[in-house]
């Protein structure tokens, strides 16, 4: 992001009046390289993978990146609950599109075509989306240039019109979030990068 003295953006968007807002699901954690593939592979071989106890130790992370990469899979729809009416029933299931992408002869099962990337990001955002702030940034933050703080202020502007009881620190991880993905750690070197939406570290 830019150092910036652009106004605070206003909104007047309405989403769906189906549509979830969904803030802070990501444990703090952006997509990370690797995660999608990992966890589209964990539901292919246990559909209740991410109901497990031991789900961070099968997949080699951290409890909360655990739940950051079933987040991740839902909100790029390359995974989903498992539709069922038994309520003790549960799992996830993989959708056509991960089918399609994700499988070993699929797409591009291991993202090495920059324009998977691009199609992810588009799988994020279209309805229903699970990532109300990328929703927002993309589709109604228009400021050419904006500071970190410009963002988060415009996020809190936006929750606040929809009524949402949700805490300041749940936006300021939502920018954080935003800006990690998107933006490379060399501050020298700071631009969009268009390989960042599963970001490398």
């Amino acid at each position: 992001m830019i150092d910036s003295s652009a106004s605070v953006v206003q909104t007047t968007y309405t989403e769906e009046s189906n549509a979830k807002y969904v803030f802070a699901r990501h444990e703090t954690f952006h997509p990370r390289f690797g995660w999608i593939k990992k966890g589209f592979d964990a539901v292919t071989q246990d559909a209740e993978i991410f109901f497990r106890e031991d789900s961070h130790i099968r997949l080699g992370v951290g409890k909360n990146m655990a739940q950051a990469i079933r987040y991740w899979c839902e909100a790029f729809k390359i995974t989903k609950m498992s539709p069922t009416r038994d309520s003790r029933a549960r799992g996830h299931i993989k959708t056509e599109f991960g089918r399609r992408l994700l499988t070993n002869d699929g797409w591009d099962p291991w993202l090495e075509d920059p324009a998977s990337l691009w199609l992810l990001h588009w799988q994020l955002l279209k309805s229903p989306c699970l990532a109300t702030a990328w929703r927002f940034v993309f589709d109604e933050f228009h400021n050419m240039e904006f500071t970190r703080e410009d963002l988060e202020r415009a996020l809190c502007d936006y929750r606040d019109g929809l009524g949402l009881r949700l805490s300041d620190s749940s936006m300021e991880e939502g920018t954080e979030c935003l800006r990690v993905t998107f933006i490379a750690k060399d501050k020298a070197h700071a631009r969009l990068n268009r390989d960042r939406v599963c970001a490398q570290n």
